[in-house]
Order: C-alpha cells, then sequence, then structure tokens
C-alpha cells in the first residue's frame, strides 16, 4: 500500500511502530502509523506501517538507524 507523497519507513510490529512514530515525531519528522491492533494472547497478528512524508523520509530512515543501534541488547 502506498500513499502519494508519503514514503513507508518501516514495516513491522505495531508495538515498534508505534515507539518508532513517538521517536519520529519527537525530532520534529512528521509520521503516521497505519495497521490493525489484532493481537492474540501471546503474538501481534499484523504487520504495521511508519509512513512519514516524502522529503522527511532521509531524515527518519537516519533516526530509525540511530534508534536502532542505541537500543539496549535483547535478552534472550
Amino acid at each position: 500500500m502506498g500513499v502519494k507523497g508519503w514514503t513507508i519507513v518501516y514495516r513491522g510490529e505495531l508495538l515498534r511502530a508505534e515507539l518508532l512514530r513517538a521517536v519520529l515525531e519527537a525530532n520534529g519528522v512528521a509520521a503516521e502509523v497505519f495497521g490493525d491492533s489484532a493481537y492474540s494472547a501471546a503474538i501481534n497478528l499484523t504487520e504495521a506501517r511508519v509512513m512519514v512524508p516524502d522529503d522527511q523520509a532521509q531524515a527518519a530512515q537516519a533516526l530509525i538507524r540511530q534508534a536502532d543501534e542505541e537500543a539496549p541488547p535483547e535478552d534472550v
């Protein structure tokens, strides 16, 4: 799915998409999350998308990379 004038910068879990939207907006990048919120007891059953205006896509992708680099390691 595409929306004219907007670029998808993330596809994946809804919770992460919402967190990334908050990071982007805190840094002055307009962002929208699209996706259903269907959950089972243990897993997310949907794929969410974070979209930003085309002219902010590069900044958004850089912020997402920075957030990934600064994320604490996952416990395995």
